[in-house]
């Protein structure tokens, strides 16, 4: 979310000089794309679901295409803020837009609303896990539904703001100081790209990774030299063609890439106390069933920032490392960063499309499924009840 919250904080800022139409329109704008998007997810998740595909949420951040791609736009929204291009409407909507008192089209509000949807989805799993799993279990149309609604609560503080439009002029006027939030707002977007570049390191070969880095260097450069070069010239044209054309290769390049090896089927996770294991559902079966041991099943993938807190502050916390060395607990991880339509069933099973998902198999009894959110004494709660029992 941080491109989004970025770019939104800089526009939001801006609409404090504008009209009250100005202000409406672009908040309207931004609610239309993200209820657009959540349309298009629902139709994608339909069409696979009666495709016989495995579906899931976030599971976009599973193709390192999709990763590449936003990479790059993230890059051009980066480079934008630091001021080394603008993007600009064609000609016939700048003079609209200047007739109407607005200093931005509504182009870049809704595609904001879009990037919106598309970089909250592997943070959002949590909070509407239940919600989703429900929804990705129906026909056609409760899909649809469900996910007009969610889209509809995520637009609704736009929605807010197109009912009460004077709100904007509470926030501060613009001015120099907006050049120094611009750039501001730019690190956040880089730092969304480093992040996006930690993504890719789990998904493509590292001659691969390290060939995308250097073109998006080489994008950064070629929109530098463009910047550079006279307006409407030769130079400035050329740089960008070459920008885009690298762009476009390195996303090609990115997509047909060799799948690095699942960080999960590596071996135990070296930073922490706990002896991970690769899931094996069939030994994790045995040994509750046969053994009498308690089985902690991770699901996770490194596209997933809720899974990460998990583990930083619960997981591998003194208090619950020792719990499991207590109860002889065994612990298993499986790696959803890349598809995995294995992983996609077993959590369907256990009605869940989407990470992070937790599993307690016991000796006797059902398996115990963890919320999304854990924390350390609940965790340390449902593994003394199971060894007690």
């Amino acid at each position: 979310m941080l491109p989004i919250l970025s770019l939104k904080v800089f526009g939001l800022v801006r609409a404090a000089s504008q009209t009250s139409a100005h202000v409406r329109a672009g908040a309207l704008a931004t609610a239309g794309g993200i209820l657009i998007s959540f349309w298009a997810l629902a139709g994608a998740a339909i069409a696979a679901k009666a495709a016989g595909a495995a579906v899931g949420w976030g599971i976009q951040f599973q193709q390192p295409g999709f990763v590449a791609f936003l990479a790059i736009v993230v890059l051009f929204f980066t480079l934008n803020l630091w001021g080394l291009f603008e993007i600009q409407l064609p000609s016939r909507l700048m003079s609209a837009a200047e007739r109407q008192g607005t200093g931005e089209g509504l182009a870049g509000h809704f595609a904001s609303g879009l990037f919106a949807t598309l970089m909250a989805t592997p943070c959002s799993a949590p909070f509407l896990g239940t919600a989703l799993s429900f929804a990705l279990a129906q026909s056609a149309g409760t899909i649809f539904a469900i996910f007009t609604a969610v889209g509809a609560g995520l637009a609704l503080p736009y929605l807010a703001l197109a009912a009460a439009p004077r709100v904007a002029r509470f926030l501060p006027r613009p001015g120099a100081w907006m050049d120094t939030l611009r750039g501001a707002m730019g690190f956040l977007l880089a730092g969304a790209v480093v992040w996006l570049l930690y993504v890719l390191a789990a998904q493509i070969a590292p001659e691969r990774l390290a060939t995308f880095q250097v073109a998006l260097l080489a994008v950064s450069l070629a929109l530098w030299l463009a910047h550079r070069a006279q307006p409407a010239s030769a130079g400035r044209r050329a740089g960008w063609a070459l920008a885009l054309l690298v762009a476009a290769g390195a996303v090609v390049l990115t997509a047909r890439a060799p799948r690095a090896e699942s960080r999960a089927a590596a071996g135990p996770a070296s930073a922490s106390a706990i002896a991970w294991q690769p899931f094996d559902r069939a030994e994790a079966e045995r040994l509750a069933a046969e053994e009498g041991r308690l089985v902690f099943l991770d699901i996770t993938a490194d596209w997933c920032v809720t899974c990460k807190v998990n583990e930083k502050l619960v997981l591998h916390t003194p208090e619950v490392v020792a719990a499991f060395a207590r109860h002889d607990v065994v612990a298993m991880k499986a790696d959803w960063t890349n598809r995995d339509d294995g992983i996609a069933r077993f959590l369907a099973e256990h009605g869940r499309y989407g990470i992070p998902f937790y599993l307690l198999y016991r000796p006797g009894r059902e398996p115990h499924v963890f919320g999304e959110l854990i924390s350390k004494q609940g965790v340390i709660d449902v593994l003394a009840d199971s060894a007690a029992r």
